[in-house]
């Protein structure tokens, strides 16, 4: 495989792009090989005059038809995280972008939706890497379940995962065990989401039902957030991230591990809300 490059190609690497595609290689094979984007790889054939295969993706459209736990949560990422688009003449388009880093993510994703569809490297104008599929069953469904006008449907309200998945697609919000002083050790616990008001206020619904209570939805820039600490933060994490099977975010997964680790270690004054 030829070294990983961002930005233009050189003349040898284009001619490289467009053997290997002769040779099989997919678009997305490629886009990611040569740190460009898929579109980029599909220009660069038709201006060389090569014809392109014509590939059928595959997709589950049925994904979320019936909702359980794991499509609960991938909603919930997608919720937060991803956007739908329609146009005209066009087979609507979900699509989601995520930093480099986290692209294991996306994978996880594709592999649950059954999509062959490729996931795009980051370029100079995209800075995340990007997969999106085209479903009107899809499309219709988030639509439906309340991912752009409320009210969110009472079966994802009611659902762990789901917010599990809101908060784990939530690059604005956090959550992790923080210093109180330069010197002291992290071990201040802390949660915040941040989101749309009315998805929020139905997230202070579900908690309530749980026993945890006390909060409120702040404005947050251009949108809104729930922020707290210590007992409240912790309890939160319990409830969300405890025995939890299904994760997209790895990384928050683990955090929200040591939060409950610590908790478990030092029942002191962090219990406190």
């Amino acid at each position: 495989m030829p070294a990983r490059v961002v930005g233009k190609l050189t003349e040898d690497q284009r001619s490289e792009v467009l053997q290997r595609y002769q040779a099989g290689a997919s678009l997305g094979q490629l886009a990611l090989a040569y740190g460009i984007t898929e579109p980029a790889v599909r220009g660069l054939v038709v201006r060389r005059g090569v014809p392109l295969r014509r590939v059928v993706h595959t997709l589950r459209h049925e994904a979320f038809d019936e909702l359980t736990s794991d499509a609960c949560y991938r909603i919930g990422f997608l919720f937060a995280d991803g956007s739908i688009s329609y146009r005209p003449r066009h087979i609507p388009q979900i699509s989601v972008g995520l930093a480099e880093r986290d692209r294991a993510h996306l994978a996880k994703l594709r592999t649950f939706l059954g999509s062959t569809s490729a996931i795009s490297a980051p370029s100079p104008t995209h800075h995340s890497c990007q997969f999106s599929v085209r479903s009107h069953q899809l499309a219709d469904r988030l639509v439906a379940l309340g991912r752009y006008q409320g009210p969110t449907d009472a079966r994802l309200v009611e659902s762990r995962d789901f917010w599990r998945g809101v908060v784990d697609g939530d690059g604005d919000g956090s959550l992790g065990l923080y210093r109180r002083s330069r010197s002291a050790p992290a071990t201040m616990p802390q949660f915040r989401v941040v989101g749309r008001r009315h998805v929020l206020e139905e997230f202070l619904g579900f908690l309530r039902t749980q026993g945890i209570t006390g909060l409120s939805v702040r404005p947050h820039k251009s949108i809104h957030t729930i922020g707290t600490t210590c007992g409240p933060a912790e309890r939160i994490v319990a409830l969300l991230y405890s025995g939890a099977t299904v994760a997209l975010s790895s990384r928050k997964a683990e955090t929200a591990e040591r939060m409950l680790a610590a908790a478990a270690s030092s029942p002191g004054p962090n219990r406190q809300g």
